[in-house]
């Protein structure tokens, strides 16, 4: 592969082209009872993690004595740079390879993914996964008690991996994935420096707080430290609300399906709960008048999940993991993209229909919520302190 693939317009419709109904009817037949695919369309609804793009397709098909309407999920992944380390943060075919691989057919926990029915590699890089198309069966307001469940599940997953269940050693797990998803926004920091005055930048880091994340940024080496030095597992990274879908088997507890596993790999306890918990209070999906109950209800989620693995350790530990991660992930992490879109007016309407909300809005809420992770990083800190203290 060479060089950087952009995904023009013109590309995918070039791509898509090709589907057919040769390339449809086996996909559908494994996905449905259809035994002839009819007629068909597609739309596209989002980019995803690992900078994926993804349609739907659905259609009619004929099947026994009667007519049957179907749909399937097409995710198209493209290559970034062909230098590109595969246990970097974002590398853009990690969730093909996880597919692949069958890892995917014995998860522990009780999550499960999507079916996919076929993987095609282009000549040119871009990959393609057939997937199932997966609907929530509670809908798309969940009451808390149902994240204190996916908490649950989460906790038996991490713990399976601390409790005898051996780390998988693929190569295309991601290593390292906050330390390296930090540090991609260095570059960021003089930028911020030069716009704390901007009036979109002061609804964003209002009062001091741009003084705390400064601060914090020269910290970030003892809280990334601190996250290595608790017990490792194997986590999703990216497990909030919209990739995370409530199913019940037709025999079975409820279980949990989850979608978008392009940052997965190795992580410290507890930190797989920072966008459970953060991300679905940035997205919108939690009122903020719930954060505190949204938090307990996770913790106990997740730390009796860690017990039914088996795992018996400190719960210091687990907060720890889930106060230095979250400390550093979305404060940094997503500085950068953030920076460009206040500054860039252009930029607003996409952001707008990313968050369901004006600019001004979102910003304002995501403002509160850095005002309370003062207390979050002090939390860290001191965490890490007790917890270093009485290791020695």
């Amino acid at each position: 592969m060479g060089g950087k693939v952009e995904m023009t317009a013109e590309a995918q419709a070039s791509h898509l082209s090709t589907i057919n109904q040769a390339t449809l009817t086996p996909l559908v037949q494994s996905a449905s009872n259809t035994i002839e695919v009819i007629c068909w369309d597609y739309e596209q609804l989002h980019g995803g993690a690992g900078g994926g793009t993804i349609y739907r397709f659905t259609g009619q098909g004929s099947g026994p004595g009667l007519n049957i309407s179907w749909s399937l999920i097409l995710k198209v992944f493209r290559p970034g740079n062909d230098d590109i380390d595969i246990s970097d943060w974002n590398y853009y075919k990690r969730e093909v390879d996880a597919y692949q691989s069958g890892w995917f057919d014995d998860l522990p926990g009780n999550l499960a993914v999507p079916r996919s029915f076929a993987a095609v590699e282009h000549p040119d890089g871009i990959c393609w996964i057939w997937l199932e198309d997966i609907t929530d069966e509670i809908g798309s307001q969940w009451p808390l008690e149902h994240y204190g469940i996916v908490a649950r599940h989460l906790g038996r997953f991490n713990g399976a991996y601390l409790t005898g269940r051996e780390l998988p050693s693929w190569p295309w797990l991601s290593s390292g994935w906050l330390r390296k998803y930090v540090a991609r926004n260095a570059s960021a920091l003089p930028l911020l420096q030069n716009s704390l005055m901007h009036p979109l930048v002061c609804r964003w880091l209002p009062g001091d707080f741009a003084d705390n994340l400064l601060r914090l940024w020269g910290e970030r080496g003892l809280f990334l430290k601190a996250l290595d030095r608790l017990p490792q597992t194997l986590c999703h990274h990216d497990a909030f609300r919209r990739n995370l879908f409530a199913q019940r088997p037709v025999a079975g507890d409820v279980q949990t399906v989850v979608i978008d596993w392009a940052f997965c790999g190795q992580g410290a306890i507890g930190e797989e709960l920072v966008p459970l918990i953060q991300a679905d209070l940035f997205f919108f999906e939690v009122d903020l008048a719930q954060a505190k109950m949204l938090e307990e209800i996770v913790f106990a989620g997740y730390i009796s999940g860690l017990r039914e693995a088996g795992w018996q350790g400190d719960p210091r530990q687990v907060r720890l993991g889930y106060t230095a991660a979250a400390s550093l992930r979305y404060n940094f992490g997503e500085m950068g993209r953030i920076l460009a879109v206040i500054l860039d007016e252009t930029r607003h309407p996409g952001f707008q229909r990313v968050f369901g909300h004006s600019i001004e809005e979102t910003l304002d809420r995501w403002g509160a919520l850095n005002l309370s992770f003062v207390g979050l990083i002090d939390e860290a800190r001191s965490l890490i302190n007790t917890i270093t203290r009485d290791d020695e």
